[in-house]
């Protein structure tokens, strides 16, 4: 979710991005500049840059970084002002190598600068002496953290209108462990270097082991995700095939136990239409229901009969407006259509009366979709050895967690849907080898695009 107010999440970031540069400004302003300082500060601000680089991967597209070890490393180890611009400046030239835009720059230095600089603050206000080992550690720690995970808390709440406490502690249960592990590391080596700076070298091979560990750790989590997606994917098929043999197995049945009945309607409306005088107002309904009639008849028929049927060759126009015209009879809104198709259109291939159901699923949802005076456009256009249709509509768009369900059987969000009509359409254009997507924008209007085999030779 993004903001609903830029300008508060840019007013965040400006207020932290100038509260940071004063407060390096008033810690720079004490900083004593002798030999081991500046060796030290270089030596840190390289191990920053250096960790920033090389992240460790503990998980599918997670990454983390030991950044945190020398930042605190550096607050204990330098006096305030130093080690705020050690911090600083490190993380501005890691991020700036990581190719970060340019107006994140500023803000993460801040940061860096304002939990640096008053972890530093804390710890040598409360020691005693020049001792690393001192309880002054546990409340220069807290504010390291507190500090950090403070001012990125508040920039995600306002950027994602969540309520920072709880966000911040979801991330202090679920990281909190890992963070202060990288504390005691930092401390760790302030510790050996103020022995020895060659003694500080020793950690670099517990560094070494770790990182490839998590680089193996993190491959395995990362083929373990894409197979748990790939089981998910598999298990979704399988339901949706479960539901398909249902379906089939239901309208082949249905199909079979129709045909009786079907047949002794359609002679009693046959006999009823010859008995009617050819200018009765009342042969119009007659000849709709016996179109109806004829039209239930050929579906069950094909759907018998399916298996040993043959494609055979369509004109696309044609198809198309009879798809119209039948979804129309069940729909009585005053609609405008635009019809649009290439004059060298190809005939295609396929069998006529489940093309012309899926495309009249297709008509009707968009009949359904458009206001009382809406308007459906249709275009017709080869693409190479196929026949590309594209229905469009002016009504409201579809929400994208509905879309992810349109395909699905008995999937529907109509009061008096089935959930059939699109799943049959996409189904039917796969039986021909063929495909159906569709585009919508949630603010309103939605395109579904379908392809046909071109004839040969067409």
């Amino acid at each position: 979710m993004s903001a609903k107010s830029p300008m508060a999440l840019r007013s965040y970031i400006v207020i932290t991005a100038i509260t940071g540069a004063a407060w390096l400004a008033f810690l720079a302003g004490s900083v004593t500049w002798d030999t081991a300082t500046v060796i030290e500060s270089v030596l840190l601000v390289a191990l920053i840059v250096l960790a920033g680089n090389f992240p460790l991967p503990v998980g599918p597209n997670v990454k983390t970084d030991m950044t945190t070890a020398v930042l605190f490393g550096a607050a204990i180890m330098l006096e305030p002002g130093a080690a705020a611009i050690v911090g600083a400046s490190g993380v501005l030239v890691y991020t700036i190598m990581q190719g970060l835009p340019w107006y994140k720059h500023p803000f993460n230095t801040a940061v860096t600068a304002l939990y640096v600089g008053l972890s530093s603050f804390v710890f040598h206000g409360l020691s005693q002496g020049d001792a690393l080992i001192s309880a002054a550690l546990i409340p220069a720690a807290a504010t390291m953290y507190l500090v950090n995970t403070g001012l990125i808390t508040g920039v995600a709440s306002v950027q994602m209108l969540l309520n920072p406490f709880r966000f911040w502690w979801e991330g202090t249960k679920e990281n909190g462990l890992a963070e202060l592990s990288l504390l005691a590391y930092g401390f760790l080596g302030a510790v050996l270097y103020d022995v020895s700076p060659w003694t500080a070298l020793a950690l670099f091979p517990p560094v070494i082991i770790l990182y490839v560990a998590f680089s193996s750790l993190g491959r395995t989590n990362t083929e373990l995700a894409g197979a748990l997606k790939n089981l998910n994917e598999l298990q979704g098929t399988i339901a949706n095939n479960a539901k398909m043999a249902s379906i089939g197995a239901l309208y082949l049945d249905m199909s079979h136990q129709i045909k009786n009945p079907l047949a002794v309607m359609i002679g009693r409306l046959e006999s009823l239409e010859y008995r009617l005088e050819k200018d009765d107002p009342n042969r119009r309904y007659l000849d709709i229901a016996l179109e109806a009639g004829w039209r239930i008849q050929e579906l069950a028929d094909n759907f018998t009969t399916m298996g040993h049927k043959k494609w055979v060759e369509l004109d696309v126009p044609t198809l198309l407006s009879e798809a119209y015209g039948m979804a129309g009879l069940q729909n009585h809104k005053t609609l405008s259509t635009d019809w649009s198709y290439d004059d060298d259109l190809p005939k295609v291939s396929g069998n006529a009366v489940l093309l012309r159901e899926g495309f009249s699923n297709i008509f009707a949802n968009a009949m359904d979709a458009v206001g009382s005076k809406g308007q459906i456009s249709t275009t017709a256009y080869r693409v190479n050895g196929s026949v590309v249709v594209r229905i469009s509509d002016d009504g409201d768009g579809i929400p994208d967690e509905i879309a992810e369900h349109l395909f699905e059987p008995l999937n529907t969000t109509k009061e008096k849907g089935s959930g059939v009509g699109l799943f049959a359409a996409k189904h039917i254009l796969e039986m021909h080898k063929r495909s159906v997507e569709i585009e919508s924008e949630p603010e309103g209007g939605t395109s579904v695009t379908l392809t046909l085999p071109a004839m040969a030779g067409s």
